[in-house]
């Protein structure tokens, strides 16, 4: 390989392997690489996992540390999801890496699925760069999932609990917690921002069970502004504007206050990272004039925290992209009580399509058509697109590219 084309089309050839649950396969890589575990924060979650790793980063650097994150999925490009202080691999960074990784995985005595492949990617780079924190986002689940090889992290977190991926997971909310929760480690403290009293319990009892002490971050947020911009009190501190807008990133930002006062950062550094922390597709203002914002509420507990943002919106349209094994009917209901609803389809594997939203009685329209016509002509204040965040990444470069004005 010798371009990122090159890389992205063999990562993508393993797509077909799909998706299996287990660290086996991972390990005997990272052991045949000699790659080492280095200092690092692994934090799960329904929803919020991303805009938490967003803080806790800022506050990395903010801190003077280097710091690595590994992230799913990109919202601009596919080099996202492997960052050194911010910044994407770069591209012969990424070949270089893509390489060895391929060379290793021709003999490995199973086929690695795509997102293996790409975790191990982002544990050799880390082990090349030497970064002093690296903070690692899992991908589904947490017991099973590829980046759940770390030993002894530093810190865990648990963001939130939610209905999303059942048929891999598991059907309700305790089984799915399980699996959120198998992230724990012996004597690793884990941070959480928890509301509901029975996942809290079963939580307690696996931190008993693991000696892992368990830590409610809500008690840290004081007070909460909501409007334009969200503002927090966390614990006596001064109020901050946080970077990322919206209610329930009042909690996420609360994880990362706690894993950094854990590890002993400055509050000048946690209170200016909270500030400048971003996060492309969170409640995403990309355009002013017309007013365009861009959100990732791909699931019913996501899509509840954007309706109650979006109460503080004026006439608001919504364009979405909700995918097949998502719970369209709910998502579209709730997004009706606040806004007007477009939906639409898009290229992706697990899309619902065309047909499919017509049967089911969606006002559906062609994506990039309505758009184009929309930007010229805006029919209400606020246009937001949202639902699943490949959909988020296409319009978000589609308006970066072909709609210059904005």
């Amino acid at each position: 390989m010798e371009t990122r084309q090159d890389v992205l089309e063999w990562l993508n050839g393993q797509l077909r392997f799909g998706i299996k649950p287990g660290l086996e396969r991972i390990k005997w890589m990272l052991n045949a690489l000699q790659v080492k575990e280095l200092p690092s924060v692994h934090v799960a979650g329904t929803n919020g996992k991303g805009s938490t790793v967003a803080f806790l980063r800022a506050m990395a650097m903010k801190q003077g540390l280097n710091v690595g994150s590994f992230i799913s999925p990109y919202i601009t490009q596919f080099e996202e999801r492997i960052m050194l202080n911010g910044e994407p691999i770069r591209e012969d960074d990424l070949v270089q890496i893509a390489n060895r990784v391929r060379d290793c995985a021709a003999k490995s005595p199973e086929t690695l699925t795509e997102f293996e492949l790409l975790t191990v990617m982002a544990w050799l780079y880390f082990h090349e760069q030497q970064p002093d924190l690296v903070i690692w986002e899992v991908g589904l689940g947490g017991r099973l999932d590829s980046t759940n090889v770390l030993q002894k992290p530093l810190a865990t977190i648990v963001t939130s609990i939610g209905h999303d991926h059942q048929g891999i997971l598991g059907d309700t909310l305790e089984e799915i917690a399980l699996e959120k929760f198998g992230i724990m480690k012996p004597s690793v403290p884990m941070f959480h921002s928890l509301t509901e009293e029975p996942l809290i319990d079963l939580l307690v009892r696996q931190g008993e069970a693991m000696n892992a002490s368990i830590h409610d971050v809500t008690p840290l947020v004081t007070s909460i502004e909501d409007g334009a911009e969200t503002t927090v009190t966390y614990d006596g501190w001064p109020p901050v504007t946080l970077g990322l807008t919206g209610h329930h990133q009042a909690y996420n930002g609360a994880c990362a206050v706690a894993v950094a006062r854990h590890l002993g950062w400055r509050a000048s550094a946690i209170q200016t990272g909270l500030e400048m922390a971003q996060h492309p597709g969170r409640y995403e203002l990309i355009s002013r004039q017309p007013r365009i914002l861009l959100d990732g509420a791909h699931n019913a507990e996501g899509v509840a925290a954007l309706v109650e943002q979006l109460k503080l919106e004026r006439d608001v349209t919504v364009l979405a992209a909700i995918l097949a094994d998502k719970d369209r009917e709910a998502m579209v209901a709730s997004l009706q009580s606040v806004a007007t609803v477009y939906e639409t389809t898009f290229d992706f594997p697990r899309a619902r399509m065309q047909q499919s939203l017509l049967e089911d009685g969606a006002d559906y329209v062609e994506w990039k058509t309505w758009l184009a016509e929309w930007v010229r002509s805006p029919q209400t204040k606020t246009l937001v697109v949202t639902g699943s965040l490949y959909f988020i990444s296409e319009v978000r470069n589609y308006l970066a590219k072909d709609i210059q004005k904005l």
